[in-house]
């Protein structure tokens, strides 16, 4: 009530009410990010004060939650790799607070175009599309990682995996990385190329024949054996023995 005084005299009175500007939210983070979209989460304030999100020249009205735990909202429709900046102001009464800002970025896209470009008894080169200047890569396999730096150049990102063991698969998680956030990541599986057959030798030959043998590889590989522009697919043997190949050949004069 404000009065207008004159010689110890007051006037009727003017009245007004006002408020003060509520508290800035607490715990104002990130609670989860995929390439499109950003949940923020924070604490209440109290049952009546709402709130007003800031970014990109928008404004979004959430309202007072009703329950006790944290407040969440999703900013949707974003791109991915990108950083956004948001600014969370409390409202009580259409009064603000001074606001809290935070920012934070959506997961990059994933590598496009994983496949395997060489692999021979003991390494594995993998390739793939780069995605931007600015995001790198980790890859995953057999428990470990290996961060892979953003590419300089604009051709794909080559990566050997090295000392690994011969005839064996493999089964690899590439995720993209933009400000130490991953992509959802993409899995491939490659193999080694197996060992040489070992001892091969000649065990029996005459006029149309010729009788190979050479000692078993493993239980899972089998072999094809080339000549004369031809080729036959020879099964893995199932015994430990020696695996034996006749062929049938002309006669020459």
């Amino acid at each position: 009530m404000l009065f207008s005084v004159f010689e110890n005299i007051r006037s009727s009175g003017v009245q007004l009410s006002a408020v003060t500007a509520p508290k800035n939210a607490e715990a104002v983070r990130v609670s989860e990010q995929n390439e499109t979209s950003i949940t923020l989460q924070w604490n209440k304030v109290s049952s009546n004060t709402s709130f007003v999100l800031q970014f990109n020249g928008t404004e979004t009205n959430i309202s007072a939650p009703d329950g006790d735990g944290p407040v969440n909202h999703t900013v949707s429709f974003l791109s991915a790799g990108t950083k956004y900046t948001f600014m969370l102001c409390s409202v009580f009464e259409n009064i603000r607070s001074s606001g809290v800002q935070l920012s934070a970025v959506t997961a990059p896209k994933n590598a496009e175009a994983v496949r395997v470009s060489e692999q021979n008894e003991t390494s594995i080169t993998l390739q793939w599309n780069k995605v931007s200047s600015n995001t790198s890569f980790v890859l995953q396999f057999n428990g470990t990682e290996t961060n892979i730096s953003a590419p300089d150049g604009d051709g794909p990102v080559n990566h050997t995996v090295s000392f690994l063991s011969a005839g064996t698969k493999y089964t690899f998680m590439l995720c993209s990385v933009f400000e130490n956030i991953r992509s959802s990541g993409v899995q491939l599986s490659a193999v080694t190329a197996p060992k040489n057959a070992e001892a091969v030798r000649v065990s029996e030959q005459n006029e149309t024949s010729i009788t190979l043998q050479w000692n078993k590889v493993s239980s899972n590989t089998s072999f094809v054996l080339q000549f004369n522009g031809t080729e036959t697919n020879i099964s893995a043997p199932d015994e430990d023995g020696p695996v034996t190949s006749i062929n049938g050949l002309a006669v020459t004069s």
